[in-house]
């Protein structure tokens, strides 16, 4: 049975915007403690998290924004940096270290974040991170090119029936909140795939020399359903970080924390309440 809170009031201690590297960036938090970083993945924004913002915001200072070009943040003209975004956010909100958590596109975008500034990361979580870049893995060529093109509400309706990308049929709130991401972003999303291109343009090393660095304590967490090539590139990653773990959540798809959130939930409260007593 899907056991879910979305549709039910989010209650957040404080929301506003920032404005930081000539963009404004909307964010939200709630609770007190260890401050704890929410990052939405590629074409949907901050509601994400709706089943894990009030849960964890019991434990943690919790902080969840929305993407430069993503929800109610604004979209920019010129080549930027998500990772230089959140660190200006962070410095906007007086936060120095963070539990950092990022999912699918935000997943690199906390890896990096973790690479560019260690000292500012207390403990990094990776959902869905297909760190190596794997958009054909989910088998949505058409999807990007008809967004390309302009049929943005096309290419939204060929996601909708991705099996690996988007939650199932059984999961009917978690499927409405997407859809209505998904639309609500619609036209946004033409700006996802310039950014796209955006993040090839930067020279990088390759991923797993890159994700080799990290030193800060590290979890993987994925959904059983997501595409076979996207769970070998999460085993691979894993096992380059020095002392990272890896938990597959069987029934989840590529956005786990909305398909199984409950266990998802306990997942990282585990991972995160073991380094707290430390």
């Amino acid at each position: 049975m899907e056991t879910s809170s979305r549709g039910s009031q989010q209650v957040s201690d404080r929301a506003g915007t920032a404005d930081v590297n000539d963009t404004t960036l909307y964010y939200e938090m709630a609770g007190e403690g260890h401050p704890l970083v929410l990052i939405h993945g590629g074409g949907v924004d901050r509601r994400m998290w709706d089943d894990q913002f009030q849960v964890f915001a019991e434990h943690y200072r919790v902080i969840r924004y929305d993407l430069r070009g993503s929800g109610r943040s604004d979209i920019p003209k010129e080549r930027w940096s998500h990772s230089q975004d959140l660190h200006s956010l962070l410095r906007f909100l007086k936060v120095d270290k963070a539990f950092v958590l990022g999912l699918s596109r935000g997943g690199w975008i906390a890896a990096d974040f973790t690479l560019e500034h260690p000292e500012m990361v207390a403990a990094l979580i990776l959902a869905s991170a297909n760190l190596d870049g794997a958009p054909e893995a989910y088998g949505t060529p058409g999807a990007r090119k008809a967004a390309r093109d302009g049929g943005v509400s096309r290419a939204v309706d060929m996601l909708m029936e991705n099996p690996y990308l988007i939650p199932g049929k059984e999961y009917k709130a978690a499927r409405q909140t997407m859809r209505e991401m998904l639309d609500d972003n619609a036209i946004v999303n033409l700006f996802v795939y310039r950014e796209m291109e955006n993040l090839l343009q930067r020279p990088m090393l390759p991923p797993t020399q890159r994700v080799s660095a990290i030193r800060v304590p590290t979890l993987f967490i994925a959904g059983g359903r997501d595409h076979p090539a996207a769970l070998g590139n999460y085993d691979r990653e894993s096992r380059i970080i020095p002392g990272a773990r890896k938990i597959v959540i069987p029934g989840g798809a590529h956005f786990v924390p909305m398909e199984q959130p409950e266990e998802f939930n306990r997942i990282v409260l585990d991972f995160l309440g073991k380094l707290s007593k430390k």
